[in-house]
């Protein structure tokens, strides 16, 4: 299954690049323990302050499926511009804004729970402490929005057009890509919904502008960077 133009349409290999990195990612995050010991963690007994190490081996294990398809992908994704990772940026003021608003107008559901994992409340050290935030930045900044963005743009929106997804060029914007892009976002940031749906529906409009992988995952990149940059200075762990 290798695309009749990579450059335009994906990697070769493209179940290999665009879905197995996110579903490695997110099948290991269901070991992460949150602070009220729920989910999957809690049913086997992992303790809150097990955490950082369950999201190293989660790092480790979805940096091993990326590095599997590195060579396809790296051929694949292009080269950025500049204005994506502005916009990018930028992005996260109203991602936090709406956020708040929905987390206190109480619009999150309530067996929704992130990890909010604080390490300056948890580790002896503060070198500890900015040690696993270097982990945690490497995983918020870098991996998040390369795994998540092949799977949404690189795969799912381009699936729901056809099946063969990889014959549809990157960015092809269609009521049915649209859709399944606002239903993604939706479903896996119920906490910040409303925040969600607006932010994925731009990065839908800079992947159909430019047409370059590359971009949404820089623009991603960029507003994660921000946020993470935000949540250390404010101490606003609830949302990460």
């Amino acid at each position: 299954m290798t695309a009749s133009s990579p450059a335009d349409h994906g990697p070769d290999s493209p179940w290999e690049s665009c879905v197995v990195p996110l579903v490695v990612f997110l099948a290991a995050g269901m070991l992460e323990p949150t602070p009220s010991n729920g989910g999957l963690a809690g049913l086997l007994g992992i303790p809150y302050t097990a955490y950082p190490f369950i999201y190293a081996a989660r790092l480790v294990a979805t940096v091993i499926a990326i590095g599997w398809a590195w060579r396809p992908i790296r051929a694949w994704v292009g080269h950025t511009t500049w204005w994506p990772i502005a916009l990018g940026g930028l992005l996260m003021v109203p991602w936090v804004v709406l956020a708040a608003v929905q987390r206190e107008a109480g619009w999150a559901p309530d067996a929704v729970e992130r990890s909010a994992f604080d390490p300056f409340a948890h580790f002896a050290t503060a070198a500890g402490a900015w040690g696993f935030l270097l982990v945690r930045g490497l995983g918020l900044v870098i991996v998040v929005p390369l795994v998540e963005e092949l799977f949404l743009r690189g795969f799912l929106m381009r699936y729901v057009i056809d099946e063969r997804f990889w014959t549809v060029p990157f960015g092809k914007l269609t009521l049915a890509s649209a859709t399944a892009c606002l239903v993604y976002a939706a479903a896996t940031h119920p906490a910040e919904a409303v925040a969600a749906l607006g932010w994925f529906a731009v990065m839908s409009g800079v992947a159909a502008a430019t047409r370059r992988p590359i971009d949404v995952i820089l623009a991603h990149a960029a507003t994660n960077l921000a946020l993470g940059i935000y949540v250390v200075a404010t101490g606003s762990w609830w949302l990460l």
